[in-house]
């Protein structure tokens, strides 16, 4: 089925919300980002061109998988080098360095970007707006249940208010994050159902052509630049060894991308999903649920300093765990080309 260019801008708008609301929003890091000309300039197109040109590649090139989508998050969380400066030197104090890079820092931005930025808002895009489901199926089981369960959500929500409560100012603040995001997603969504009435379009039908991926990728590889130059280059380190050491985590990165898009070409289907995409309800009810949380969250838990540290050293062994996991399935057999699905 045809798609119309307004479709397509409209999907990628809400892209780039989904990941705002869900890396700045949860983390307590812009708590407005559709209220800041600074975030809607800069911020908002940042997130949903990474989402957008990634998942092109992915599905250009190969097709979802565990592999690709995790490595194709950990590149997009590389951001945090040249752009924010944030593994090398992060405004807290660091635990522990090696090299010059904060290790613990750069894991648990690894595991939020690859989750929070990247696969969680693809998940929710691809089960409430399109009629295709193969980012969660290639998912592990346990995991396509989860994002397959209104309690899934449920978590969620109810951890991205736990964890907001470490970066708000105060219960009133926190509040007001939750009533102008929130209600802004819902209403894109809307806007979205309402514009695409009577169609049913799959998640690759709505990415864009190579004419609109050059334009893209040229507006993301203008922020680098402005983001390099301008955001905090007093925290640029010598090259050796810090920066070398991120230039063999791009490269290394890119090699297993290049390798997963390549294997995913031959790789076995997924099996059958797990559950059905929670209904527009149930993802409503999680959505007030996080607002009404916020606030409570706040006054009852203030900075939540111990659920934060549990939480960094759970993501970060999380994500060492899903990175482990994908390179192991690069390793398995793929089908013979005329088996390829």
């Amino acid at each position: 089925m045809p798609v119309g260019r307004g479709h397509k801008a409209l999907f990628w708008i809400l892209l780039a919300a989904y990941a705002s609301f869900f890396a700045e929003v949860f983390a307590g890091s812009t708590l407005f980002p559709f209220a800041d000309p600074w975030a809607l300039l800069m911020m908002v197109p940042l997130y949903g061109l990474h989402v957008i040109l990634l998942v092109t590649l992915i599905y250009r090139y190969g097709r979802p998988t565990l592999a690709t989508l995790v490595f194709a998050g950990a590149l997009f969380g590389l951001y945090e080098t040249y752009l924010t400066k944030m593994f090398w030197r992060p405004p807290w104090e660091a635990p522990f360095t090696l090299g010059g890079i904060a290790v613990l820092t750069s894991l648990v931005l690894l595991w939020w970007h690859t989750w929070f930025s990247f696969i969680t808002p693809l998940v929710l895009a691809e089960g409430a707006l399109t009629a295709s489901h193969q980012v969660r199926a290639n998912l592990p089981t346990s995991l396509q249940r989860f994002y397959g369960s209104r309690w899934g959500w449920l978590a969620l929500a109810l951890f991205g208010a736990i964890f907001q409560a470490n970066g708000s100012p105060a219960p009133g603040i926190s509040l007001l994050s939750g009533l102008s995001t929130v209600p802004v997603l819902v209403v894109l969504t809307w806007l979205w159902e309402r514009a695409t009435r009577g169609r049913d379009y799959a998640l690759a039908d709505l990415l864009p052509g190579r004419r609109a991926f050059r334009w893209l990728a040229a507006w993301l590889a203008a922020l680098y630049l402005f983001y390099g130059v301008a955001f905090n280059p007093e925290r640029l380190p010598p090259i050796w060894p810090a920066q070398v050491i991120v230039w063999g985590l791009y490269a290394l990165f890119i090699v297993l991308f290049v390798r997963a898009l390549r294997h995913s070409r031959r790789a076995a289907p997924p099996s059958p999903i797990a559950a059905a995409f929670p209904t527009t309800q149930a993802l409503l009810v999680a959505g007030g649920l996080f607002m009404l949380a916020l606030p409570l969250a706040k006054a009852s838990l203030g900075t939540a300093n111990t659920f934060i540290l549990l939480a960094w050293l759970s993501g970060a062994v999380f994500e060492i765990s899903m990175l482990v996991k994908a390179w192991g399935s690069l390793r398995s057999p793929a089908l013979p080309p005329h088996d390829a699905n």
